[in-house]
């Protein structure tokens, strides 16, 4: 009890310090400004001085003579706003080289001495104790024992962040080589757009994914730290096996829905398609055209001719919604870092994807089916078959992992439901707050109106300005 309260003492005197620093560095922008306008008031003068000074010295007066003035007058001018910023650092004891403050001890001072002796080009690099390698993925040099809860917290993150990207890495492999086999076998591929609409789904996962970030509160159990440990290796197997039975049984399906006939059709039109290609490609190689140019290749694929089919079709929405699966089910997020619940992005791509495969599946909207070349299931029970799937392969794989992770990691699976159960209201209504906000973006962005543009812009600021008004009146 004694080390929470530390630590949230700790933690409180960390924001506090932070809502401090925000208020002095408004405070010096905008008396930064008040002096800036001050100096800048007297270029004019300076340069008319200046001019005269070559005058009377006789040098030449021209128009080379008279740029040279200008760029002495324009050095003197940012030697007066050095000068002046760093008297308005020390007065509101904001050190941004360093990021502390203004020193306060021995220890501090000679520090900041240091500092200022590797500004100077005329001396060696100085290497202190604390400093770390360039490699280094993070590091701390608070001047308080913030500076260890800090680099444990960081460190538990960022083991946990390396494990769950090898297993992703491993799972999103064996899916993807499954069905590249897949349709290969029955002479099919897939579709170029279809490529495209799924990469940009996972790439927004991946993106929210590798900025997770560690809580507030450290946990006395320690993550899993090797890929070989079997609450890890057994996961990975399991649901390994869960996403391959459940596209084996998709692939069946669509081949038993399309029969024999059109599966050659199939083979028929990428053997042409693919003679075709290697004879435009023997052309362009002959003829040895002008400079590659990128916005003709990707106009060429998109424009790639395909042949759309029910196998793909089937394939592509289990794929994809297996690869966000992996990513869902892996990332555990609380008790060590940022749960799935705070991480927004991560959140809703995952939902996001389960909606719009529901959507293709039951053609809501057919121009987007025909544009990504998705072919119309033939009936209900065909589509609810299909969202079975879905839905069993990222339920499955995560019963099974919390499972494995239950028999043989009974800790880790312990702290996971304990953290889950402090789960409250609050933390879910904030998702709906960045859907919001994402679906206003589109919205004003949509619009193609620049008036608008400026609107939502100034009240964006009007409302972060008020946010920080009633910031500083709660530290005063």
């Amino acid at each position: 009890l004694k080390d929470k309260d530390a630590e949230a003492a700790l933690n409180e005197q960390a924001d506090l310090e932070a809502k401090h620093a925000r208020k002095a560095m408004k405070e010096k922008k905008k008396e930064f400004e008040l002096k800036k306008k001050q100096i800048m008031a007297n270029q004019k003068g300076m340069l008319e001085a200046e001019l005269r000074r070559r005058e009377l010295a006789g040098e030449p007066t021209g128009v080379t003579a008279h740029f040279q003035a200008v760029k002495t007058v324009t050095m003197a001018l940012r030697q007066e706003l050095a000068k002046e910023n760093e008297i308005l650092n020390r007065k509101y004891n904001i050190h941004l080289k360093s990021g502390k403050k203004k020193p306060t001890s021995a220890l501090e001072a000679a520090e900041a001495a240091l500092d200022q002796l590797e500004d100077d080009p005329n001396t060696l690099p100085v290497v202190r104790p604390g400093d770390a390698s360039v490699a280094a993925p993070f590091t701390s040099r608070i001047p308080s024992v913030r500076s260890a809860v800090h680099m444990i917290r960081q460190g538990r993150c960022t083991l946990l962040s390396a494990l769950q990207q090898q297993q992703i890495m491993m799972l999103e492999c064996t899916i993807r080589a499954y069905c590249l086999a897949a349709l290969s076998m029955e002479g099919a591929r897939s579709s170029e757009r279809q490529m495209i609409a799924s990469s940009w789904l996972i790439m927004m996962a991946v993106g929210a994914f590798s900025y997770s970030s560690p809580i507030d509160e450290m946990h006395p159990t320690r993550p899993l730290n090797s890929l070989f440990h079997p609450g890890v290796f057994f996961s990975i197997v399991v649901q390994a096996a869960i996403h391959l039975g459940c596209i084996i049984y998709a692939v069946n399906l669509a081949k038993e829905a399309m029969g024999p006939e059109k599966l050659q059709e199939i083979i028929d039109f990428n053997r042409k398609l693919d003679k075709t290609l290697e004879k435009q490609m023997a052309e362009q190689s002959a003829a040895e055209e002008e400079q590659y140019n990128p916005v003709e290749d990707l106009l060429a694929i998109w424009s790639t001719p395909f042949k759309p089919n029910l196998l793909n079709t089937v394939v592509f929405l289990v794929e994809t919604s297996q690869t966000m699966a992996v990513f869902f089910v892996n990332y555990k997020g609380r008790p060590w870092m940022k749960g799935l619940l705070e991480n927004h992005m991560l959140f809703l791509s995952l939902f996001i994807t389960i909606g719009s495969v529901a959507m293709c599946a039951w053609e809501v909207l057919p121009q987007f089916n025909s544009l990504i070349h998705l072919e119309p299931f033939p009936d209900d029970t065909f589509r609810w078959q299909v969202m079975g799937l879905v839905l069993a392969t990222i339920g499955g794989t995560f019963i099974a992992d919390r499972l494995v992770t239950a028999i043989f990691a009974p800790k880790i699976f312990a702290a996971m439901v304990e953290s889950g159960m402090q789960t409250k209201l609050s933390d879910i209504t904030p998702i709906f707050g960045t859907l919001l906000k994402a679906a206003l973006g589109f919205i004003v962005v949509g619009s193609g109106n620049p008036i608008v543009w400026i609107g939502a812009w100034w009240l964006y600021r009007k409302r972060k300005s008020m946010i920080e008004e009633a910031e500083e009146a709660a530290l005063d």
